[in-house]
């Protein structure tokens, strides 16, 4: 039988660099988003900087706007794992406000509005300069470290030989 391993366990595996890799990431040995480092700043709130790949390029000279909203969402869910906390993306919601440009130093701020019964309102922005290039919100749910080990006996149960229209 399988372990499952604790969140300090999972936060240890996926720390390099100065920030959390996932899964897909970790085989790649970096962040395919262009994260530089992450930070938690105080209780509630944390920065990352990175860049955008010039491979996640949309229109010409600017990120896709996919790249962005992926980025918002790992970043968000980030920083309760910076607070010890496993947490998955419920709802998330991306304002796009300016293009961003790519390989160019960017930031994101991200902040915990509320907390309550294992519910997160998080926050955040991302930021060129003093820019505002997009905004996020979501609500994240808490979930134990068990949580994997149900999603893969999960997708076992949907295995099939031919897709289902």
């Amino acid at each position: 039988m399988n372990r499952t391993p604790t969140i300090a366990e999972f936060l240890a595996q996926a720390c390099q660099g100065g920030y959390l890799l996932c899964a897909g990431c970790r085989k790649a040995g970096k962040c395919r988003f262009g994260m530089t480092s992450e930070k938690l700043l105080e209780a509630g709130k944390s920065l990352t900087t990175l860049r955008c790949p010039a491979e996640q390029e949309g229109a010409p000279a600017v990120g896709h706007g996919g790249w962005t909203a992926a980025v918002m969402d790992e970043i968000l869910g980030h920083l309760a794992l910076l607070s010890g906390v496993f947490i998955v993306t419920k709802t998330l919601t991306v304002e796009f406000l300016k293009p961003v440009p790519l390989e160019r130093d960017l930031e994101c701020h991200a902040w915990v509005e509320s907390r309550d019964e294992g519910r997160w309102q998080i926050a955040g922005e991302l930021r060129l300069n003093t820019a505002v290039l997009a905004r996020a919100a979501g609500l994240f749910v808490e979930r134990d470290a068990a949580h994997f080990l149900r999603f893969d006996r999960w997708i076992a149960e949907q295995a099939t030989d031919s897709p289902k229209v």
